[in-house]
């Protein structure tokens, strides 16, 4: 009578010392009859799982970060010898992977390894005709921790990772670089059960980051071991180093998660004030109902003198309602070529504003890359967004200008919203919480 094919039934045969004697083989026989008058693989169900948003595998593969889409601090590493090892010098133009490592830990080692191997095989995809449109260039950047014990393995998970060392940099912390308090200085604000709470984020081993090209944090990865796998749907898992592959690919492009996190956590929210250079950005925004911003790098050609910025200055010449301002990177091949673009600016006799980004503070604030166009009205709310905007086309031009005249529908919700302020949605640039996370 029982048999062993269902899900119900391995129950009942693994459970069949419970039923010993008369009173126990009576209730076995109900619990049968019962069983035989229902279905149970109808009325199975799957643990719910979460749909995956966007293109980027949220929310099982995502993780939060007080300065995700940020950009990663100045990180200079400088070695017994007063040698100096800069983070934007040497990875920055280059997808690249931040590991924070111990280097006695095994998992460790073998990560690191893993890290190194798939981005030799990544970038091996280039030589195959039919793999190279996954081909990928990327570099690993491995950070042992400061601490006696780790420091002693040091040289040992050299040797282990020495067969990767092209692709794989690791470097020892040590008390005058503080990589790892450097990763570690961010806080989450209106966070906890109530989200009044402000948590210090601590840095822990295997804290895995992926970078783009212009050192923005597209994801953070808490434990993020590059050869387990985790839930994706019901019936299917999904390794990391597949949603790794998979985001540095759409990276190569330009598209990345913090696309959609524009919109979720700055459409038509107030941004918080800031300055640059002397200058207020509620000055900057007073008397004009539209303030574009507009984030370029200007040690390249493609957003100076042919593309953004020379789409910008024709534009103002054009339309001079609004008001154009241009925040420059502030890296170090950027902030060479600073002066350079502002003789542009005043040789063309330009109604706009240039201003030199501070640690890139406003190009974190508004989770910016080089090509993005923010526009925002007098109250400083962010009204409208454009990735990898061209000013020259002339369906954004339209966009722009009916975010001047009619502003933005779509906000109105948030400026006549009926609900409570304790169950109303919170947002900020520095931190989130939305009311039932």
């Amino acid at each position: 009578v029982v048999s062993t094919q269902s899900t119900g039934n391995y129950f009942i045969q693994s459970n069949l010392r419970m039923f010993r004697g008369a009173p126990g083989l009576l209730f076995l026989l109900l619990f049968c009859v019962a069983y035989a008058q229902n279905d149970f693989t109808t009325s199975f169900m799957p643990t719910p799982t979460p749909p995956q948003y966007g293109e980027h595998y949220r929310p099982y593969f995502f993780n939060e970060h007080p300065n995700i889409c940020g950009r990663m601090p100045s990180l200079t590493v400088t070695d017994k010898n007063n040698a100096k090892w800069d983070y934007y010098t040497e990875l920055g133009g280059t997808l690249n992977i931040v590991y924070l490592v111990e280097a006695h830990c095994g998992t460790c080692q073998s990560n690191a390894l893993v890290a190194g191997s798939l981005a030799k095989r990544w970038e091996d995809f280039g030589n195959v005709p039919r793999r190279s449109h996954l081909s990928v260039d990327i570099k690993v950047l491995a950070v042992n921790r400061d601490t006696p014990r780790d420091r002693t393995k040091f040289r040992m998970m050299n040797r282990k990772i020495r067969s990767v060392l092209p692709w794989v940099t690791l470097l020892q912390d040590n008390p005058a670089s503080n990589v790892w308090d450097a990763l570690g200085q961010f806080h989450f604000e209106n966070w906890g059960d109530h989200g009044n709470e402000t948590i210090k984020f601590k840095s822990r081993r295997n804290d895995f980051y992926m970078v783009d090209k212009w050192g923005r944090m597209i994801r953070f990865m808490r434990n993020g071991i590059l050869n387990r796998a985790r839930i994706s749907g019901p019936q299917t898992n999904l390794n990391w180093r597949d949603v790794v592959h998979h985001d540095f690919i759409l990276a190569k492009e330009g598209v990345t998660v913090c696309d959609e996190l524009q919109v979720e956590r700055l459409l038509c929210r107030m941004s918080e004030e800031w300055s640059l250079n002397g200058r207020t950005f509620r000055d900057l925004r007073s008397g004009t109902s539209l303030t574009i911003l507009i984030f370029i790098r200007a040690d390249m050609e493609e957003y100076t003198t042919r593309g953004l910025l020379a789409d910008v200055i024709s534009l103002s010449g054009r339309w001079s309602a609004p008001s154009y301002v241009v925040i420059v990177d502030s890296n170090e091949p950027s902030t060479s070529s600073f002066a350079t673009v502002d003789l542009l600016k005043q040789t063309e006799n330009a109604d706009i504003t240039l201003l030199l980004d501070e640690d890139n503070s406003v190009a974190s604030k508004y989770l910016a890359a080089p090509g993005d166009v923010v526009a925002t009205d007098e109250l400083g709310r962010v009204i409208g967004l454009f990735n990898r905007a061209n000013l020259a086309d002339a369906t954004t031009v339209s966009q722009l200008e009916s975010l001047h005249v009619n502003w933005n529908p779509d906000c109105e919700a948030y400026t006549y919203a009926t609900v409570s302020t304790a169950s109303a949605p919170y947002y900020s640039t520095s931190g989130w919480w939305a009311s039932g996370k």
